[in-house]
């Protein structure tokens, strides 16, 4: 008989995005290379071939998640390449939106509290800390900010990690909200929260 795991092309891809469902629905304790196999319709010893063991796949889940999260926020940069102040209110539409469509990820990153999750495992966090961190293109772009508007004379000097504290907890904040759905609403979200940030009902952005 054939190993069911050479029918599937992207098992490594088809293992993340199952490994990631059963870390959110049962967390890390519960969380097993056979348990994603099963998932995957793949035989229990497939997953080996691309994970040593469970905390490799856990270190995947995450380190893709922190990567597909920081290239949403990048993408903002990349639209607005010469308008800091407008890369900053679009990524504060594209962070709110990355977690209105995965809210799996902001329960990953940020509402997990649970010590015995991938946040509780000091090599994945080691592995993790060497990314390229979302926090760091926000901070930078709130950097690009303060150096324009004070050539241009138009701020005095200003803590940038203070306007990022201000900036990133006002997106942080609402993405919580809507994803825990704290917030109704009963028209477009994402047009309420474009005029929020585009349309100057905040002081930050």
């Amino acid at each position: 008989m054939s190993d069911p795991s050479y029918h599937h092309e992207n098992l490594r891809d088809e293992l993340i995005k199952a490994g990631l469902n059963l870390l959110d629905e049962g967390g890390y304790e519960n969380l097993s290379l056979r348990g994603a196999a099963k998932a995957c319709g793949v035989s229990h010893t497939a997953p080996y071939r691309h994970f040593q063991n469970k905390d490799e796949l856990v270190y995947a889940i995450a380190a893709r998640a922190l990567q597909q999260f920081n290239e949403t926020l990048k993408s903002a940069v990349g639209q607005y390449p010469n308008d800091p102040q407008a890369q900053l209110r679009e990524m504060g539409c594209r962070y709110i939106q990355f977690f209105l469509e995965n809210p799996e990820y902001m329960r990953l990153f940020f509402l997990n509290r649970n010590p015995d999750t991938v946040y509780g495992k000091q090599e994945v966090q080691e592995r993790l800390g060497a990314l390229e961190k979302p926090y760091d293109t926000f901070y930078q772009t709130i950097v690009r900010i303060c150096e324009q508007k004070t050539q241009d004379g138009k701020m005095g000097e200003r803590d940038p990690r203070a306007l990022t504290l201000a900036n990133w907890g006002l997106v942080h904040g609402i993405a919580i909200l809507l994803t825990q759905k704290e917030f109704e609403y009963d028209g477009d979200v994402m047009e309420l929260v474009k005029d929020i940030i585009w349309d100057g009902n905040t002081p930050n952005l």
